[in-house]
């Protein structure tokens, strides 16, 4: 939260009622994509490398997951295929948005500044209960903790991405890439799924944070939301509103001076 001073009741009303946007269709989308493609491949890919020496599941998914896929052989089947097609879906999206959405949005929402950093340096500690009374810099669309999350998961699904071909196609690749092929996954895999347990704990469980989980469902947030979490955005958002406001106002006056200055007809 940001070192807002006291709000009137008024004001928190007017805010709380005023929405802003905060994700277009395309976000949403992709981000429900990502959703439902995980919920398939993460425990289908625990039952794969499970056995009873590893621990990693209990014996009875291992084989429910088997039994439903008709054996192992089809279960992976059905992993690389999925697989397959959420890397398809995503190198489409970045091959067509590539100028328009994802160049931008790398420059103005991914990189950290300054304030990005010493937020991260005090939120983890206020999670603890410490540091309470320190207050958080001011953040943009996404916080220090959520950009940092972003270079997590960029990085994650590029060994995703590398890894999974060589471990499928592995007769095509040369025993080096196939020794790192396995580890590179399991690494990817793992980094991406603790950022998504701590993602899901502090959409679902703080209630402070609960809005931002719905605009993944609406893609607004309150005016108020983006006060108090992201005040850096929310200022730049009500300039562009200012910006725009004073675009119609100089373009009525610029109509009204025209139309005055026609000589009237005898």
């Amino acid at each position: 939260m940001s070192s807002n001073q006291t709000v009137p009741v008024a004001e928190q009303k007017r805010l709380r009622e005023k929405l802003l946007k905060k994700h277009n269709v395309a976000n949403i989308i992709t981000h429900w994509f990502n959703v439902l493609i995980w919920l398939m491949l993460l425990p289908t890919g625990i039952a794969i490398i499970s056995s009873p020496r590893l621990g990693v599941s209990p014996i009875w998914m291992q084989e429910w997951f088997r039994n439903m896929f008709g054996g192992t052989a089809n279960l992976i089947t059905f992993h690389y295929t999925v697989g397959f097609v959420w890397i398809s879906v995503l190198l489409f999206n970045i091959f067509v948005g590539w100028k328009k959405y994802f160049v931008p949005f790398a420059m103005h929402r991914v990189l950290l500044d300054k304030d990005d950093i010493d937020w991260l340096m005090i939120k983890p500690f206020q999670m603890m209960g410490f540091m309470k009374d320190k207050p958080l810099p001011p953040q943009d669309a996404y916080n220090g903790g959520q950009k940092l999350y972003m270079f997590v998961v960029i990085l994650g699904s590029i060994g995703i991405m590398i890894s999974g071909p060589v471990m499928v196609f592995k007769a095509f690749f040369p025993p080096i890439l196939k020794q790192i092929a396995q580890p590179l996954h399991f690494l990817s895999v793992f980094s991406i799924v603790a950022g998504i347990l701590i993602h899901v704990y502090m959409g679902a469980i703080f209630p402070e944070e609960k809005e931002g989980l719905f605009s993944m469902f609406s893609g607004k947030v309150s005016a108020w939301y983006a006060k108090m979490h992201h005040e850096k955005w929310y200022w730049e958002k009500i300039q562009a509103e200012l910006d725009w406001e004073d675009e119609i106002n100089q373009k009525i006056a610029s109509e009204t001076k025209e139309h005055q200055e026609i000589p009237l007809e005898n």
